[in-house]
């Protein structure tokens, strides 16, 4: 995450309380990293949060994911 992450971390955490099934975002630095994933996958898990899909639209559309 950058030095100020909120933007990052309040779309990643309102996606999961609402339990967003997929969360589209350009951003491939920090939320549709697939080098992100796993610790992003253990926060949510610790804080029994469910895990949105993090992918671009491009990916979405192609039917590709960006975490595997």
């Amino acid at each position: 995450m950058p030095k100020n992450p909120t933007g990052d971390a309040l779309h990643l955490a309102l996606a999961s309380f609402h339990k967003v099934d997929v969360l589209l975002t350009w951003n491939c630095r920090h939320l549709a990293n697939p080098n992100k994933m796993e610790h992003i996958r253990l926060v949510n898990y610790e804080l029994a949060l469910p895990m949105p899909l993090l992918t671009t639209p491009m990916n979405y559309l192609s039917g590709g994911e960006s975490d595997g």
